[in-house]
């Protein structure tokens, strides 16, 4: 380091310096009994691995003589080729729902569209545009150097106490405006922030969504008049990051439990990824919950110990073995990334006149079936707004107050009570019974509200399409 005077303060990057230093000492100190620290945050959440690999100090990289091939090298680094599969596959056009289905969604493969995200006015978003007509809304903000060691300090995993060094960073999340956020970002490009929020629901219309996930199984009560194809949407994403040049962002490795659709309208994102179908036993995971589909579906998502900029491979030997594959997508790109499959994602921008890096990615849930019906004459492309997105609602209904405003990512499937419902017509005290019983615990004030506006919507139809068709109903779902 530098020495330290009045007319030089230490720098972000010489205080990083000093935590790796003092990480490597702790690294290299015999046990300290119980309060012995054996994880620490990843090298791009510290500041020394955020530069953009051709660029950074190698001797962050540099391993002792003896190493394994690949020990303390970033993913996707040479030495890892022996266990490389190649690209993901890429299409120049969305793929037909059928062959989607039978051949990427059912064996969980991975690909690309090149230039989707060209049919969509979303291309054209420029800041001051964004803050025009989306800025009021406000957005999740998380470090955009993912890491996510503060969620196991301090807890026993796998019957072992996890200590953290004193000087762990925390996780933080917070709330703000999107044009706050993107003031914010101009002002102070190196501000380590980046948005990850359920989408505003107006921005779905700019949004033309390749249509290959189309004619998913829907209940007869549910089919969109006009639209039978259309598939159940679960939830729609934004993501928006500013990166100085040279500097990206990074994810953690994960998976996720829903099937996504990114597009990005801005800057490019590198994936890495890896069947845990294959390669579940070479790779750590923190709570292991992950299943083959064989044994049903993990408990929940997960991630990976596993620094994805420093490799370490004396520690974690077996992972060089894990089969790996990737893709960079840029700005027009579209991927389709199936639940469950482990990932990691650098984001960053080589465009000197923008240095963003955004997104969009609407996302459907395990559960959707392939339903060859109805699957006539699908579109292409489809505007999101146009789908029934289960938890699209944001900011939200103003009939539900507790709602507004609050971002609703990774809540539960509540059509699945709408299903129950629909299987049998029922009348006012029979419906207070139904919703009186469930776990929700439903006010029965709040019931009875709801049976009310449900016989003055004046649905026609079956039961069940009345059912599906309430906004009353689903409002209490």
């Amino acid at each position: 380091l530098p020495e330290l005077t009045s007319s030089h303060l230490p720098t972000h990057a010489d205080m990083a310096l000093l935590h790796w230093c003092l990480a490597l000492a702790l690294q290299a100190a015999p046990s300290a009994g119980k309060g012995k620290v054996e994880y620490w945050q990843n090298c791009a959440a510290r500041g020394l691995c955020d530069d953009r690999y051709e660029i950074r100090d190698k001797a962050i990289h540099e391993a002792p003589e003896g190493s394994p091939k690949g020990h303390f090298k970033p993913l996707g680094h040479p030495d890892f080729l022996d266990s490389w599969d190649g690209e993901v596959d890429t299409f120049s056009e969305p793929p037909p729902p059928e062959r989607f289905w039978k051949e990427y969604h059912a064996k969980r493969r991975p690909f690309i569209v090149k230039g989707a995200g060209l049919k969509s006015s979303a291309i054209n978003w420029t800041d001051q545009y964004i803050m025009d007509f989306f800025g009021d809304e406000v957005a999740k903000v998380e470090w955009r150097n993912e890491d996510r060691l503060t969620d196991y300090c301090g807890q026993k995993i796998k019957g072992k106490f996890i200590h953290c060094p004193k000087d762990t960073i925390p996780y933080v999340e917070s709330r703000t405006s999107i044009r706050n956020f993107i003031k914010m970002s101009r002002e102070d490009p190196a501000w380590g922030k980046y948005i990850i929020s359920q989408m505003p629901d107006k921005m779905g219309k700019e949004w033309n969504v390749p249509g290959f996930f189309n004619c998913g199984k829907r209940h007869k009560g549910d089919l969109k008049p006009g639209k039978p194809w259309m598939t159940q949407m679960y939830e729609n994403n934004f993501w928006y990051l500013r990166v100085p040049p040279g500097k990206m962002g990074t994810s953690t490795i994960h998976f996720d439990m829903n099937h996504q659709i990114m597009c990005v309208f801005s800057g490019k994102k590198e994936w890495i990824m890896w069947d845990l179908q294959t390669e579940q036993k070479r790779v750590p995971m923190w709570n292991e919950y992950y299943r083959p589909p064989s044994k049903g579906r993990p408990q929940g998502s997960d991630d990976s110990p596993i620094d994805g900029e420093r490799v370490d491979l004396t520690r974690w030997p077996e992972f060089a073995k894990a089969r790996w594959s990737n893709t960079t997508i840029e700005k027009g790109d579209c991927l389709y990334t199936p639940a469950h499959l482990l990932h990691y994602v650098r984001s960053w921008s080589d465009d000197d006149d923008d240095n963003r890096n955004f997104a969009l990615m609407t996302m459907f849930q395990t559960d959707e079936k392939f339903d060859p019906t109805h699957c006539n004459d699908t579109p292409d492309y489809t505007p999101l707004s146009e789908y029934d997105v289960m938890w699209g609602e944001f900011p939200g209904s103003e009939e539900v107050p507790r709602c507004m405003n609050h971002i609703k990512m990774g809540y539960p499937n509540w059509k699945g009570v709408l299903k129950q419902l629909s299987k049998s017509e029922r009348g006012a005290e029979a419906f207070v019974q139904f919703w009186s019983a469930r776990e929700e615990d439903y006010p029965k004030k709040r019931i009875k509200a709801a049976w009310k506006r449900f016989q003055s919507e004046g649905l026609v139809g079956t039961w069940a399409e009345k059912v599906f068709n309430s906004t009353a109903i689903a409002n209490l779902a």
